[in-house]
């Protein structure tokens, strides 16, 4: 016969053992969410780092900002410049330009794009996330789709590409879609939202376009249907080459050769090999300190066992930016950095490739028999990534706010100055040591242009793409070479006469007949650290 204490011994494990099971199940719940919570808290810390300098180091992002001035005076018919530019709204950054330009009228011009690139990164994000769940992919891999926005083409300031970037997946996702089971309504919708990919970015559009293309001919099984269901591409391919051909047939420039970029330049070599995943980080070399961090992030569904995804279209986004790394050119078209800008899809496109872990009863049993040390390597891997993003994402603060103060001499020169006039941007200086950038000086003149609705030379007016284009005839002949050679100024050749203002950015003095002439006196109006403010004054 039992003993009372014989039969609450089993009930009193009973309890231990549901109490137990009881907390294993929340602290596996807690295990669940805890990257959730900390994936969305990273992605918004990611969204801060666009507001915490003023004027950012973007090396471009000045003269999409006086564009966007440019426009909103022309639209206004308030600009003094409408005798020297004209809108252009056949452009192909129309998308870019227009989603800033209502948010002027509510805040400055640098926070209305800082706040377009910040919600562009989010929808980037977001879009990634999406179509990875469309595609059933690994919920752990979304950690691929933080670090890229901030990349090379950030670092150049490509405003317009990268607010076209999370159109370029949702592109490729309704291609995917539409490619799965073609109808009319589906191509009808991919044709808008292509129409209005091509309005944003014409690279972008093309290597999306080349990606939806490349899963119809995957999903639809005879040569017929494939045929049939590229229907919905060629209306968006009428529209490339009509663009092509109407650019150049209006391009300024045809037949001239912009300094300091190559008509045609292939560049490739080991740097090229090696490049693009040191690219996802930045544009020198001290961001190859993150190798590592992308090497873990390639290995990581590998080290979890996922499986490549049996529908084998999912390796298309990932075999264009292949293509784009080892086959594209540095340069064609005048247009400079051609390849690098597309280190932004690396990392999702490599994400995309892969199916989530299985969870049938049959795996469920082998991973309870076999494999904590499996579990926590993949925890561990999990970790290491999220510390690498926020490592990051702490370097990325660090210097940006070291920028800020760097380049706090700008407001002193800028106080100085009255609106609507007309400026040259002599840059001898481009490089950043604070934001570790050898070229973020090289636009700053620009908020200028932006800030006091001024026009400042050199000026991307000069380029096809642009929604202010210089008139016929009112191109300056050598301000282009004075972007890249500043000391090569000549006052009579370059009609310094017509320029109010002179912003230097240089760390030693200029020489004293810099600005010599027999028409005009040219006066230092203030220096701050390596920043100098001239004008030009008492005309004869």
């Amino acid at each position: 016969m039992n003993s009372p204490v014989d039969r609450s011994a089993p009930a009193s494990a009973g309890v231990d053992a549901a109490s137990a099971g009881a907390l294993f199940s929340r602290s596996g719940r807690l295990a669940a969410i805890l990257p959730r919570v900390l994936f969305i808290v990273t992605v918004l810390y990611g969204g801060a780092l666009f507001w915490i300098a003023p004027r950012p180091p973007l090396v471009d992002l000045p003269q999409h900002a006086g564009q966007v001035m440019l426009l909103r005076d022309l639209l206004e018919h308030t600009s003094p410049w409408q005798n020297l530019v004209q809108l252009n709204l056949l452009t192909p950054y129309l998308v870019g330009y227009g989603l800033a330009l209502p948010l002027t009228y509510l805040m400055p011009i640098g926070a209305a794009l800082n706040g377009v690139l910040m919600l562009a990164y989010f929808a980037f994000v977001a879009s990634c996330v999406g179509f990875r769940r469309y595609l059933g992919g690994d919920p752990r891999l979304d950690w691929l789709f933080v670090p890229g926005f901030f990349g090379f083409a950030f670092v150049w300031g490509f405003y317009t590409f990268l607010v076209a970037t999370p159109l370029g997946i949702l592109f490729m996702w309704l291609s995917h879609d539409y490619a799965k089971a073609s109808s009319v309504r589906k191509g009808v919708w991919m044709f808008v939202a292509g129409t209005a990919l091509f309005f944003c970015h014409g690279l972008v559009f093309l290597f999306s376009m080349v990606i939806g293309a490349g899963f119809v001919l995957f999903k639809q099984k005879t040569l017929a249907r494939k045929i049939l269901a590229l229907a919905p591409f060629v209306p968006l391919g009428v529209l490339c080459l009509a663009y092509m051909w109407w650019s150049r047939a209006t391009d300024p420039l045809l037949g001239q050769t912009v300094p300091g970029v190559d008509v045609f330049k292939w560049g490739f070599d080991l740097a090229r090999v090696l490049s693009l995943p040191v690219y996802v980080w930045g544009m020198n070399k001290s961001v190859a300190a993150y190798l590592p961090l992308v090497a873990l992030m390639f290995a990581a569904p590998w080290l979890w066992r996922n499986r490549i995804n049996p529908d084998r279209s999912v390796i298309v986004p990932m075999l264009a930016v292949a293509f784009v790394w080892f086959l594209v050119p540095g340069t064609a078209l005048k247009t400079a950095y051609l390849y690098h800008r597309f280190a932004v899809f690396l990392l999702p496109a490599y994400a995309f490739m892969f199916c989530a872990p299985q969870t049938s009863a049959s795996d469920a049993r082998r991973a309870s028999s076999g494999s904590a040390g499996g579990a926590l390597l993949g925890v561990g891997v999990q970790a290491l990534i999220i510390a690498g993003c926020w490592i990051f994402f702490a370097d990325q603060t660090i210097r940006l706010h070291r920028f800020a103060v760097e380049n706090a001499p700008l407001d002193e020169l800028l106080s100085r100055t009255e609106p609507n006039q007309r400026a040259l941007s002599l840059i001898f200086d481009r490089a950043s040591p604070a934001y570790r950038s050898p070229v973020a000086y090289e636009h700053q003149s620009l908020w200028y242009q932006a800030e006091k609705h001024g026009f400042v030379d050199p000026n991307f007016a000069t380029y096809v793409p642009q929604i202010a284009r210089f008139r016929p005839g009112m191109m300056p002949i050598a301000p282009l070479t004075l972007e890249h050679d500043p000391g090569r100024f000549d006052w009579t050749r370059d009609n310094g006469r017509q320029y109010r203002y002179f912003f230097v950015r240089k760390e030693g003095p200029l020489p004293n007949n810099f600005f010599a002439n027999s028409e005009c006196d040219v006066e230092l109006v203030t220096h701050e650290a390596e920043w100098s403010l001239y004008e030009r004054r008492n005309c004869r």
